[in-house]
């Protein structure tokens, strides 16, 4: 189990350190702060693979500020700045090789870490390179995998007990080497390495029987003394050929979505893999509502056998394997959401409305409690502000009055500015100064303190009788506008956009006034 990650100059990440839970860990954040930079860093420590370090270069996964100050300071060559990864795994786990104090904190503890450095063979050409050019000297950098006692260890040569882990990215699971991974992985996990060996023997036997029959019974013709055969080359030939079908049809004509479930799902499941530690990137991608959730009632099966690291975009997988085990990346920071009501973590669980992560990566947030109010608040802000939501890194929820106070303790844990839109329901004394009593500077309650306008409907027809009576009324309101309002609220708040939308000189929106206390809570939030 990875107790915690220490990330010193790798790509986002110039000195972070991260804590992990034992089970499962969330990754969530916006684009570019560093979800995937963590499963690749993780995924490279514990493979100890340098072809990995080639594929992507050693300047791709240097931190560019640290190169930009380091090129712009006097460029001593006893300045060069390192890189290093260092993976800090379960301290109850007995190995001496892996304990050491080859580590960040010098302390005896059990850990690998990955290291970029000058190597000092070539001091003089390096020196030489930073007094005669402008480039940073990645060439001369050397690549180091070792154990926190100082031991070598790469993708070939292991310690006994290691960790063992898979890694799934589905934005790759489409490709010929991804379908191969799997299949070898499911093959092996059917079969042991005896089982395997008596399986490839008896492969070549029969592929060099039907090599022959390509000559004796199908009398091909040899040319110039050279003949074809079957490859039956290498321990792994029988591997190399075969495919995995699901009910007689081939994974590869399977859709993306399908792939992308059953390959997740073996990976969750099995345990010939022995895989203890399981990094996925972007599950969601290509399923459907109903597989998602397949999907993430795996995950949490499999909470107690393994540990689990998820970067995600989606709403319903954060919300659903737990906030506590959501760790949410910012661009220089990272929040975790452990002090969160257990109560208010099992809400989102259940809750139908799976916007929490819409809620959590936005930088301010305006929280309404119907649809009719969500319908037109985008077009109420453009008014007000001139300009989109999404434009201020405003996002707009609607979550029901009764959830109010959950986001709220959300909102308090990151500090986020939230403007509350909501109805005084007859009371506002009760229902608003009473029941949300003192909250935190960064949060705001605003809704319309006379009793008599106790809903947005009846507030946006008092405010605009006179318009609504001209371009919204209909001979099929017999009971009258408010009470069409009242009783048809999305179709009416649908209705009125549109007046906002097809805007002439018939309609003249400029006469529609928007409720002072939204406007309030508009202007407040910037």
């Amino acid at each position: 189990m990875i107790e915690k990650i220490v990330l010193k100059n790798f790509k986002q990440f110039k000195n972070q350190e991260i804590p992990f839970n034992p089970g499962r860990n969330v990754l969530i954040g916006e684009n570019g702060v560093g979800k995937s930079t963590i499963l690749l860093a993780i995924s490279t420590v514990l493979s100890g693979s340098y072809s990995t370090i080639e594929k992507y270069g050693i300047h791709s996964l240097f931190n560019k500020e640290t190169i930009t100050e380091f090129l712009n300071s006097d460029k001593k060559y006893e300045d060069l700045p390192i890189v290093e990864v260092e993976l800090f795994l379960d301290q109850s786990i007995q190995n001496h090789e892996i304990n050491g104090k080859h580590n960040s904190t010098q302390r005896e503890l059990n850990g690998l870490k990955l290291k970029f450095s000058p190597d000092d063979e070539f001091s003089e050409q390096i020196r030489s390179s930073l007094s005669e050019t402008e480039i940073f000297p990645f060439e001369y950098y050397k690549v180091e995998f070792r154990t926190f006692s100082k031991k070598s260890y790469n993708s070939y040569k292991k310690y006994s007990g290691f960790l063992h882990y898979a890694y799934l990215d589905a934005t790759k699971v489409n490709s010929a080497y991804a379908m191969k991974d799997y299949v070898k992985r499911i093959y092996e996990s059917k079969t042991d390495a005896s089982k395997r060996h008596r399986i490839n023997n008896e492969y070549r036997h029969v592929t060099n029987e039907f090599s022959n029959k390509l000559y004796n019974e199908f009398q091909l013709e040899k040319k110039n003394e050279v003949s074809i055969k079957l490859d039956d080359s290498g321990n792994t030939s029988f591997q190399q050929n075969i495919i995995a079908e699901k009910a007689g049809i081939s994974i590869q004509e399977l859709g993306q979505g399908e792939r992308m479930f059953i390959n997740t799902e073996f990976m969750l499941t099995t345990s010939a893999a022995e895989s203890s530690i399981i990094l996925i990137e972007e599950p969601e991608s290509h399923l459907s509502h109903v597989n998602m959730h397949k999907l993430i009632d795996k995950m949490i099966e499999t909470e107690s056998e393994k540990q689990t690291f998820i970067a995600t975009h989606s709403n319903m997988i954060t919300a659903r394997l737990d906030l506590h085990n959501a760790i949410f990346l910012t661009e220089d920071n990272f929040i975790k959401l452990d002090d969160l009501n257990k109560d208010t973590t099992k809400f989102f669980q259940k809750a139908p409305n799976h916007n929490i992560l819409d809620f959590i990566l936005s930088s301010k947030a305006i929280l309404v409690e119907g649809d009719a109010e969500y319908i037109l608040l985008n077009e109420f802000y453009k008014v007000i502000q001139g300009t989109e939501p999404h434009s201020n890194d405003i996002s707009i929820i609607s979550c029901g009055g009764k959830t109010f106070k959950r986001y709220i303790e959300i909102a308090d844990l990151l500090n986020k500015k939230v403007a509350i839109i909501t109805d005084n329901d007859k009371d506002y004394a009760n229902n608003i100064n009473e029941n949300y009593g003192e909250l935190p500077k960064n949060i705001k309650i605003f809704a319309d303190p006379e009793d008599e306008n106790y809903t947005f409907e009846v507030c946006l027809y008092n405010e605009n009788k006179e318009f609504l009576e001209r371009y919204l009324k209909n001979t099929n309101m017999s009971s009258g506008v408010q009470a069409f309002m009242l009783n048809n609220k999305a179709e009416a708040a649908f209705r009125i956009l549109q007046l906002f939308m097809n805007d002439n000189e018939e309609t003249d929106i400029n006469k529609f006034t928007i409720p002072k206390y939204i406007e309030d809570a508009i202007k407040w939030l910037p």
